[in-house]
């Protein structure tokens, strides 16, 4: 459909271009366009039918493709082990190992409560006899430096003299 802007004047219905123009335009465009359809129509609806067949093609081939690789799939699941079993094997393991390793830690931990218990019981028999040796030792010191204050003040000059003397004959018996 071809428009023509048509104005109006004081003459009547004026046309913006030369009517000559207008119809060898047209038909020229005509020609064109019957040309077109004649010679590139076949082509043109070749090439879309050939397009057409290729895209079906590719549909048909993916489609084979997909049936493939689902077959695949469920051929490659029903090969593989059972996912569950496996990890209740492993679980099942892991809490054997686990229980294993707590035994053997409260057994080395009551035997190392064991070693620390006679160690101390070692160690306080040793400071009770240190303290008794220290408490013997003491008394001993305390006892002789007593027992000179008594002496000392109770005895006689000559009683002390008789003392040293024997005391001096016991040293020289010892030799």
């Amino acid at each position: 459909m071809l428009t023509i802007l048509a104005t109006e004047a004081e003459n009547g219905v004026h046309l913006a271009a030369d009517k000559n123009e207008i119809y060898w335009g047209s038909a020229a465009f005509f020609v064109l366009m019957a040309l077109l359809i004649i010679k590139a129509g076949p082509a043109i609806k070749k090439a879309m039918n050939g397009r057409t067949e290729r895209i079906r093609r590719e549909l048909d081939e993916a489609k084979a493709a997909r049936v493939e690789a689902e077959s695949a799939l469920h051929a490659s699941t029903e090969d593989l082990p059972d996912v569950g079993a496996e990890a209740d094997r492993i679980r099942s393991e892991a809490d054997a190992t686990a229980a294993h390793l707590k035994e053997s830690m409260i057994e080395r931990a009551h035997a190392d409560a064991a070693g620390l218990k006679e160690r101390a019981v070692s160690d306080v028999e040793n400071m009770k006899r240190q303290a008794f040796a220290d408490l013997s030792e003491e008394v001993g010191r305390l006892t002789r430096g007593a027992t000179e204050a008594v002496v000392t003040e109770s005895l006689d000059d000559a009683t002390h003299a008789d003392l040293i003397e024997n005391y001096i004959t016991q040293v020289g018996q010892l030799r």
